[in-house]
């Protein structure tokens, strides 16, 4: 079994491996265009707990001497219905002010590296796990939080002007026992809007169609599956017809389902894509392919197969075949995958030398190679990769321990991958001290947005990278 530590074929990969705002809170107010309300989309009721309602990022007030306008009972402000998407929205504090947007002065871009454009601003003001998708010429997040004893999903637009656009918070009631270590599954398209994919503690899959923008709004979350695995991030993407949502069932052994839904959230066919006489857990799409396809993994005590699913436009899947055998992976597993003109590219969370956590990085397409370290193994504890595919290059942001141990604080490390190999490592240190579950997007106008949890919240940054 290959350890995931340092390598001399590092830099040779390639060729080696063959509105809605909620601010007032905290000062933050966003500006919303008023819309008419959007009817719900044909989908079966929402259940009593999935209630949308709206939390505030928290941030400072910009000093103003104009009068600041009399402010009213947040929650009930934002409340959110999708027969009444605005509510009372008007009747709360929320003019947005934009937010100060610090970035490093005479910037220098490594070659076939990435550097900070623009500093970590925290997004949103309470610990959670977020993942991150673009849309026009900005951002959406999507993550788990707790409000006292009680667990929702928050939903925010951050536009490219630094507007906060809170979207939904969408309360769970009945909160995952223990802390998330994934996020929601999300994907943002501007013309089919935004969809969310999430759990509740029990292991229901719910799925949330949004519209962000000038006419926010949406439908009633429509109830997927029961008994999924909570250790696995739900997997969304869109097919010509509507959104993709790929789980994980918590059976023995694990299964991975595909559902395909059309643009009004009602479910075309639900496929199961485990491998025959495999296992098949932690799906995820292979970002920036087109048509999309799907990745597995049946994790075991020795080599693991990572499997591929090809879909067609409509996403719906063709046979399962072993894309890659890695080493052993770690329990449970998370896998991500990126793809370029030159190939495409896996990471996944394994171990290393000692038994110590690291994140495998392995070329799935055209033909598969042996693994490399993207982290090498020196400390222990959960990891979480992500990955982002454009033509010309793959960028790569993991977990980063930095220091050995059982509870080493981390940064983000981010390396973009292209036709020459691993370009320089850039590490993304957190404000407070930690920054862990990395999340990855990408727009011609904004650029790389990154998002990770922090003790004190969840950051969003900007990056420019060489080529992208």
């Amino acid at each position: 079994m290959p350890e995931l530590g340092p390598t001399s074929r590092r830099h040779q990969l390639p060729s080696a491996l063959g509105s809605a705002a909620l601010c007032a809170l905290l000062g933050w107010a966003c500006n919303r265009t008023p819309a008419q309300a959007t009817p719900p989309l044909a989908a079966p009721a929402r259940p009593a707990q999935q209630t949308v309602h709206v939390d505030a990022p928290v941030t400072s007030r910009p000093a103003r001497s104009e009068p600041t306008p009399k402010r009213v009972d947040v929650s009930e402000a934002l409340r959110y219905d999708p027969a009444d998407p605005l509510g009372n929205l008007e009747a709360a504090d929320v003019l947005d002010r934009g937010a100060p947007r610090n970035s490093p002065q005479n910037l220098v871009v490594p070659a076939r590296g990435c550097a900070i454009s623009e500093e970590p601003r925290r997004v949103w003001a309470k610990p959670g796990v977020a993942s991150v998708a673009a849309l026009g010429d900005g951002f959406v997040l999507a993550g788990y939080t707790r409000n006292a004893d009680r667990e929702q999903v928050f939903v925010v637009h951050v536009t490219n002007k630094g507007k906060l656009e809170p979207v939904a918070t969408l309360p769970l009631e009945q909160a995952l026992a223990g802390e998330r270590t994934v996020a929601p599954g999300l994907a943002a398209d501007a013309t089919q809007g935004v969809t969310v994919a999430y759990t509740d503690g029990k292991g229901a899959l719910y799925s949330q169609s949004l519209r962000v923008g000038a006419a926010h709004g949406g439908g009633a979350a429509l109830t997927l599956a029961q008994s999924v695995d909570t250790r696995f991030a739900p997997a969304v993407t869109y097919g010509k017809r509507g959104a993709l949502i790929a789980y994980t069932l918590g059976t023995t052994p694990m299964r991975a389902t595909l559902v395909r839904l059309d643009q009004k959230g009602a479910v075309l066919g639900t496929h199961d894509v485990t491998p025959p006489a495999m296992g098949a857990a932690a799906p995820a799409f292979v970002n920036g392919a087109s048509p999309p396809w799907l990745i597995t993994a049946d994790p075991r005590n020795g080599l693991s197969p990572i499997a591929r699913t090809p879909l067609d436009s409509e996403g719906k899947p063709g046979p399962a075949a072993v894309a890659a055998p890695v080493g052993m992976m770690s329990q449970p597993p998370q896998l991500v995958a990126a793809e370029a003109s030159f190939g495409a590219f896996a990471m996944y969370t394994g171990l290393g030398s000692a038994a110590t956590s690291a994140v495998g990085l392995v070329r799935i397409a055209p033909s598969a190679a042996s693994p490399e370290a993207f982290v090498k193994g020196t400390a222990y504890g959960a990891l979480h990769a992500t990955a982002l595919g454009t033509k010309n290059a793959v960028l790569l942001a993991a977990d980063a321990p930095l220091s050995a141990g059982k509870q080493p604080q981390h940064a983000i490390q981010v390396a973009l991958l292209d036709a020459k190999g691993q370009g320089p490592v850039l590490k993304v240190p957190g404000p407070s001290g930690d920054a862990t579950h990395a999340s990855l997007a990408r727009t011609d106008q904004a650029g790389v947005g990154l998002t990770f949890s922090a003790q004190d919240g969840v950051y969003l940054t900007k990056l420019r990278c060489a080529g992208l």
